[in-house]
């Protein structure tokens, strides 16, 4: 539309027109960046890893798009650390922060914990070629504690349809 503003005859100035230009540029720019924020966390394809694939644990394969409709997949390794989220447009998120029961109460919990300053990797997100794009990392501290933060461009947010469960 914008270059028709100023191809077509009108009694309107140069500087009406290009701010008429301007605010359909940016009114076209937010609405798409809105599409691709909400859109971004929807899974598409879901599949559940088994321990005897999965080191052990339960895991989870999400399937998202991205605004060019390119597969993004992440793997979650450990299922626990998806937890339920308060973000618009997204039903689970990978935890912030972990704090795994005393060996005493969940002996099979405790045991998920590493020793204190040890990393671990609890998600990846592949792009469409099968490149690591993005991780999850947890730091274990003290009492089966533990942070995470992300590395890369991993896919945190996640909202999956009552259908894929």
């Amino acid at each position: 539309m914008t270059p028709f503003i100023f191809i077509v005859e009108s009694s309107l100035p140069l500087s009406a027109r290009i701010v008429l230009a301007a605010t359909a540029l940016s009114t076209s720019s937010i609405s798409t960046a809105l599409v691709g924020w909400s859109g971004a966390s929807y899974v598409v394809d879901l599949r559940r890893l088994s321990p005897a694939e999965n080191g052990g644990i339960e895991g989870i394969e999400m399937t998202t798009l991205t605004l060019t409709l390119k597969r993004l997949v992440t793997r979650v390794y450990d299922a626990d650390f998806l937890v339920d989220t308060k973000r618009p447009f997204a039903k689970w998120e990978l935890a912030q922060s972990v704090l795994l029961p005393p060996s005493k109460e969940d002996a099979l919990m405790a045991v998920k914990g590493g020793a204190p300053g040890e990393e671990e990797t609890i998600a990846e997100s592949f792009n469409a070629t099968g490149e690591i794009v993005g991780r999850w990392i947890v730091k274990w501290e003290n009492d089966g504690a533990g942070t995470c933060r992300g590395v890369g461009k991993v896919v945190r947010y996640f909202n999956v349809h009552e259908e894929l469960l």
